[in-house]
């Protein structure tokens, strides 16, 4: 086997990508002669044929689906040295980027990051929000702090504990419609759903499965307006216990037999987890993530209790 030409793995890529040569010159922006010579050239260094061919086009054989791994790793430490320089090379100082969701930092993160950064004033945070999962392994962000599965066994972090959802609804709307006292009882009230980034969420997926109607009467696409939906009194809402117990006016409904543990991580990139401002924040917030823990559980004080010494608990035992 000769030695392997780096740049004809870029070829590999993009016929891969693409399904066929003509295909993969346009995406590349060269011409069909061009794209064959390097992917022969690259099977003659492989020492073996790497595409099947036939009428439509070509296909990865199982040596090429193997060799697509490796070349896709490639891909990604690439681009992360990529995003690594552009952002070293155009801040002034050290920068963090944490990605997360919208309620974890706008009713969570964002006062702990503010304590942080009065402790120490040299770093800049950057918080990036979606419910889609920021790349970590390309630099997209240095720290990703989320629910659900990390999907990635590359990255270096720890399950921080449970973030549990329940149903939630206003006083105003259970002195109207009153209280459901068991899960069949549901069918008769009024349901605010999900739909778009959320829908397929487990607390969202749960709540449809309980309320034994694929249909809703009001739904959205982001967990912020169905908590301003349940405020308002349009229905029942799924919410998590974090965000749904700071607010006085509504209450938990079916604690016992609606409750939703989603995993809860702060996960880095393998590479910074030694690095001094990055390992700093990253430290901070498990700290501060493990201390929280009956907060995400929603097990902490409301509101109104706050300085009478009780704890409400309002989740089922787990």
């Amino acid at each position: 086997m000769q030695t392997m030409n780096w740049d004809d793995l870029r070829f590999f890529l993009a016929v891969a990508r693409e399904g066929s040569l003509s295909a993969a010159a346009r995406a590349l922006r060269v011409s069909q002669p061009t794209v064959a010579r390097r992917i022969e050239q690259l099977e003659q260094q492989a020492g073996q044929v790497l595409f099947g061919r036939d009428c439509q086009g070509v296909c990865l054989n199982e040596a090429g689906q193997a060799v697509l791994r490796f070349v896709e790793g490639m891909e990604r430490e690439a681009e992360g040295i990529d995003n690594f320089l552009h952002n070293a090379a155009r801040l002034p100082r050290p920068t963090v980027r944490i990605a997360t969701t919208f309620n974890l930092a706008n009713f969570w993160l964002t006062d702990k990051l503010a304590a942080l950064s009065h402790r120490d004033s040299s770093v800049r945070y950057a918080v990036q929000v979606g419910i889609a999962k920021a790349d970590v392994q390309r630099y997209c962000a240095d720290i990703a702090f989320r629910m659900g599965d990390p999907e990635d066994e590359t990255l270096f972090g720890r399950r921080v504990g449970k973030v549990h959802c329940g149903l939630y609804a206003s006083d105003a709307y259970l002195a109207d419609r009153g209280l459901p006292q068991s899960p069949a009882a549901l069918a008769g009230h009024r349901i605010i759903g999900a739909e778009g980034a959320v829908e397929n969420l487990p607390q969202c997926t749960a709540l449809r499965q309980l309320s034994g109607s694929d249909g809703c009467d009001f739904c959205a696409d982001n967990t912020n307006i169905q908590l301003a939906a349940a405020r308002a009194g349009l229905g029942i809402a799924t919410l998590p216990c974090f965000v749904a117990e700071s607010e006085k006016t509504l209450q938990r409904i079916l604690p016992e037999d609606f409750d939703i543990p989603v995993d809860l991580w702060v996960l880095v990139n393998h590479d910074l987890k030694e690095s001094g401002p990055v390992r700093r924040t990253y430290d901070f917030i498990l700290h501060e993530a493990l201390r929280d823990a009956a907060l995400f559980k929603g097990a902490a004080p409301r509101p109104e209790d706050a300085g009478d010494g009780k704890v409400v608990s309002l989740s089922a035992a787990q």
